[in-house]
């Protein structure tokens, strides 16, 4: 045994040292050779994933949210832990509910999982964070558990946070305006009951008198 560069070389007699060297130069040009295509592979992964999502924010920008939404899901499927591609794929489909309506209930689903997760990769975000909460409370209406999320963002906020007072008053605004269209609601649903009651107890007399009967009396 001898040493060369650290290491330990067996010492070998007959043309063997040259098939023993010609063995670690095969493995590591092989070795080399993989680093090599996996950082080609990264790399057209990355001009990859970029180019979906300038391609999607270019059709955004032209009003084309459907186009856009389905570039924004090739640049996901190259890498799923890219949270701008996970808010422009949200926010297009918040596009495409408005549009939709009254049929927008699977794109408002689909908006609110991607700007979710888009706050979730990147919390320091704050038009992230605020986009989501604007959208909740739009969605306020159509379901509680909207409104829930809403709450959890501000709860999860500081006061000193720039744009807690402001969404604060949006939340309470939001939420006092749902409080009076389900007063009126209710209001709606139990005037026909309560009709039907009054009904129900009147005596039999004034239920089988002819309306004009009625009205005299009512005069006298």
């Amino acid at each position: 045994m001898y040493k060369l560069g650290g290491r330990a070389i067996p010492r070998v007699e007959d043309g063997s040292a040259v098939r023993f060297w010609e063995s670690r130069i095969t493995k590591l040009m092989k070795s080399k050779t993989f680093i090599l295509m996996l950082l080609g592979r990264l790399c057209w992964a990355a001009a990859g994933q970029e180019s979906e999502y300038a391609t999607g924010r270019e059709y955004y920008a032209e009003g084309e949210f459907r186009k856009a939404a389905a570039h924004f899901q090739l640049a996901l499927q190259i890498n799923p832990q890219d949270a701008s591609s996970c808010y422009w794929l949200g926010v297009s489909y918040a596009m495409l509910g408005e549009i939709a309506v009254p049929f927008d209930h699977k794109y408002n689903v689909k908006a609110r999982v991607y700007l979710t997760r888009a706050t979730e990769l990147a919390p320091a975000q704050r038009e992230y964070r605020r986009e989501l909460f604007d959208f909740l409370l739009d969605s306020a209406g159509s379901s509680r558990a909207t409104v829930r999320q809403a709450a959890a963002i501000l709860r999860a906020m500081p006061e000193s946070d720039p744009d807690y007072s402001s969404m604060q008053w949006e939340f309470e605004r939001e939420s006092h305006a749902n409080a009076s269209v389900e007063a009126c609601l209710g209001r709606l649903f139990l005037a026909p009951s309560r009709a039907a009651y009054r009904i129900a107890e009147a005596p039999a007399a004034v239920l089988t008198k002819r309306p004009e009967a009625v009205l005299l009396e009512a005069r006298q």
